[in-house]
This record gives C-alpha cells, structure tokens and sequence, in this order.
C-alpha cells in the first residue's frame, strides 16, 4: 500500500518579531515543523505516512505538486490574519488552490482564521481580551458525533491562546464547538476542512513559552492536558492518512 503524505504548513511568526533564545528550552524550539514530526511519532503512526514540514513564514515554498500531497495541517501564528505578511498572502493563495482538490485540511488557531478567512468569513479581536488556558469547549449537536470529538467528552481542555476569534462563520460552514467569548470555536467547513481556534498539538509548557515575551504572567494559566493531541490523530485517522 503506498503510504500517504502529510504535509505541515508551519507560519509561526513574523521572523524578527520574537526572540529565538526564549525557545531553546523547548524541543524543536521555534521550529514548529519538529514539534509535528515529534507528535505523529507518538501518535503511533510515523511509520504509516510520510511527513513534510514547510515553514512558510520564512519563505519556504509551498509545494507547487499538489497531487504529491494527501492532507495537510496548517498551524498557529503569532500574527494576525489581518496583518498581511506577504507569507500570509502566499499561504492564503495556496491555500485556495489546495481547497479545489477536495482533500483534507485541519487549521489550529491561526490557521483555523486563515481558512476561515479564504472561504469569506470573518475575525475580529475579541472585545474581552485574549482567550487564555487549559479550557473546556461546549460542543454542539453536530460537534457531539464528530469524528474530530472521538474520545472527547464536555469537559475535555484543550489549550487556547488567542487574540482573535472568527466571528461569522463562512457560508456552508457547521460551528462544532463554542466558548462564551468564542462564537466559532471548531468548525467543519465541509470538502474534508476542519479548523479549531484552540491548540491540540501543544504542550503545555509550548503553550507557556508563547507568552514569555508578551505576557509572562498569562503562562500560569496552562495545566497538564493528557491527552488532546489525540484531535489530531482523530484528523489523520479519520481522513485515511495513516
């Protein structure tokens, strides 16, 4: 059986706008493309797909051969989709072309914006502040038999760490989840495209670094979560990748 390609589009910052010192502690530092090698390998499935990871927000290319790629994850940032990084415009424009293929995409927090951006929703920061913690979800009827909720219950924590929030959803577009201050919190957009506004491939002292330098007191907000990197073995799974 010929093994499937996971492709992960990594576009962590706005290179220059962090300190790379503040992530040598963590494994793979900022280097969010390690982070996900490590995560499908304990998973369990590494060996039952092939793995590229492409840091888009340092001008790796994306792949131009989409027919060599089966599903992708497009991860966080720290930038805002409204910021407009030409990055951000690459990844917006691959992104359209990836949608066209019908093949499966899952974004986390930033990319869960990005992709409800290019299917014509919208984000807005969030009037009450950031979103911040180890955090239930309150999912909704369609959210309750999900495939992505499989193993989850109502008072399963994922990690959030977000400024913004996708405040209408794109036409076609079933909100799986919500949080008081977040009307959209997992979406299934329907053509094998699932996004979540929280991170359930971080760890928590992952999740405690990203605001060493913007708020270092918000970081005592982040508890142990044993496991929600199961969501994405839940995507992998469920859209035959591995």
């Amino acid at each position: 059986m010929t093994r499937k390609t996971l492709l992960f589009i990594s576009q962590f910052a706005e290179p220059g706008s962090y300190s790379r010192s503040t992530w040598r502690r963590i494994y793979g530092g900022d280097d969010e493309t390690v982070m996900v090698e490590a995560l499908i390998d304990h998973l369990g499935m590494f060996d039952r797909l092939d793995y590229r990871g492409v840091k888009a927000h340092e001008g790796e290319p994306l792949p131009a051969d989409l027919d060599a790629i089966d599903g992708v994850i497009l991860g966080g940032s720290f930038a805002s989709v409204s910021d407009n990084y030409d990055w951000q415009r690459e990844i917006g424009g691959w992104l359209a072309r990836w949608r066209e293929t019908g093949k499966p995409l899952m974004g986390i927090c930033g990319g869960h914006q990005m992709m409800s951006t290019v299917l014509g929703g919208r984000v807005e920061k969030i009037p009450a502040g950031p979103e911040v913690g180890s955090l239930a979800v309150t999912r909704t009827e369609a959210g309750q038999g999900h495939y992505l909720f499989d193993g989850f219950d109502d008072t399963s924590p994922f990690f959030f760490g977000n400024f913004d929030r996708v405040i209408e959803v794109p036409q076609g577009t079933t909100v799986l989840a919500t949080r008081p201050n977040l009307p959209a919190a997992a979406l299934d957009h329907g053509g094998n495209w699932v996004s979540v506004q929280f991170h359930p491939e971080m760890t928590c002292d992952r999740m405690a670094t990203c605001w060493a330098e913007v708020d270092p007191a918000q970081s005592a907000r982040y508890s142990f979560i044993p496991g929600c990197e199961r969501m994405v073995g839940n995507f992998i799974a469920g859209n035959g990748l591995a």
